[in-house]
């Protein structure tokens, strides 16, 4: 239960993921203004406060990093990023990507029509019973001129 509630929440940042960026900067600022003037007010100058802060609180594009992996489903951020290259390379080269999706739907197509048979013929037994004993037997006997078609049982 925790894993659904946990997925539905970075399921709804990856909407807001902007807002939510913003909302962090804006506290990170207000964690490092005020670090900042503690360290001023023991001493510091304020060069040498801020930088003390900095380094305590750390890097803010690793806070940043470290959030944004906490609060997002980087799979479906990734694939999203790459259906929009996709689509922009696609539309970059009209003459190219037409070509390159009809080869595809004439493959999809020939595969399909190839498996309908091979499954229609030989994937599924016979609609009789005993469809194993069912056996031909084709004769040419051109001495006496006949020819025949025995079925076996």
């Amino acid at each position: 239960m925790k894993f659904l509630r946990r997925f539905l929440i970075r399921l709804s940042n990856l909407t807001t993921r902007r807002s939510a960026d913003q909302r962090l900067q804006e506290e990170i600022a207000e964690h490092l203004a005020i670090q900042t003037e503690e360290n001023m007010r023991v001493g510091m100058s304020p060069t040498e406060a801020r930088r003390q802060a900095a380094l305590k609180l750390g890097t803010v594009q690793a806070i940043r990093e470290h959030h944004h992996v906490e609060q997002s489903l980087p799979f479906i951020e990734n694939l999203l990023f790459d259906l929009r290259y996709a689509v922009r390379m696609l539309l970059r080269s009209p003459g190219f990507s037409l070509i390159a999706i009809a080869t595809m739907a004439l493959g999809i197509g020939a595969t399909t029509a190839i498996y309908s048979v091979i499954d229609a013929t030989l994937l599924h037994p016979l609609p009789y019973p005993n469809p194993t004993e069912l056996v031909r037997v084709v004769d040419d006997l051109p001495g006496v001129g006949a020819k025949g078609v025995h079925h076996a049982h």
